[in-house]
């Protein structure tokens, strides 16, 4: 092997060489290994941007949707608000523990200032909000499954969840 280059001869009779890949390393010259990201602070940090630009994205991607919906019910889009919807959880805690990790390896960053402020989709609230009314309405206006309900030996109605349904009489 040369001592100038990072060649090695592949074979004595020929003068084929194998390029052998320099090591990785940091700025401050710290070995990269690819295998163990939770340990590498600059890894992790590019990690965090790219969760923080995803979920910045879906959220004005579900305020577009929600938009869209409030003017006409499209069942395609109900489907792609709630799959982002649920993908927004995910990313922002993965966010979070993220930063977590990267706190620990004293590196601090605040999600507040880099995540877009989103309380969640204004039509799911409101498909949410009818399915609870359904369900008061048909449980008595109690809010309370009836599906537990027992009558007694004196005629009363109970149930294993200790709600009182004679209030429903």
């Amino acid at each position: 092997m040369n001592s100038t280059d990072n060649t090695t001869p592949s074979s004595s009779s020929s003068r084929h060489y194998v390029v052998k890949a320099a090591p990785r390393v940091t700025a401050s010259g710290n070995p990269i290994s690819l295998s163990d990201d939770d340990e590498q602070p600059i890894l992790m940090e590019a990690k965090l941007r790219e969760i923080i630009t995803s979920v910045n994205h879906l959220i004005i991607s579900n305020q577009e949707l929600d938009t869209a919906l409030l003017d006409d019910h499209d069942d395609d889009l109900l489907d792609a608000l709630k799959e982002n919807e649920d993908l927004i959880h995910r990313k922002i805690f993965e966010a979070t523990s993220l930063a977590a990790k990267l706190n620990k390896h004293g590196v601090h960053i605040s999600l507040a200032d880099k995540i877009t402020q989103y309380d969640g989709s204004l039509v799911l609230k409101k498909i949410e909000e009818e399915k609870k009314k359904d369900q008061t309405e048909k449980n008595g206006g109690d809010g309370k499954s009836q599906d537990c309900l027992r009558i007694d030996e004196n005629g009363r109605r109970t149930c294993p969840c200790n709600y009182d349904y004679a209030t429903l009489l």
